[in-house]
């Protein structure tokens, strides 16, 4: 029981950090695009060509 006594404030402290973090990690995931905008660039086409 002490184990889940200990876990429960350290949860509650890491859940914040973690909702801090996710809009970071949507701020820095278009980098690979700018990085590699080639191949993003074939698939967007290669994307719209299926539509038509």
């Amino acid at each position: 029981m002490k184990v889940k006594a200990f876990l429960l404030p350290v949860a509650c402290c890491l859940l914040p950090v973690a909702c801090c973090l996710l809009p970071v990690a949507c701020c820095l995931f278009p980098i690979p695009y700018s990085l590699f905008p080639i191949p993003y660039l074939q698939w967007k086409t290669a994307k719209n060509n299926n539509k038509q």
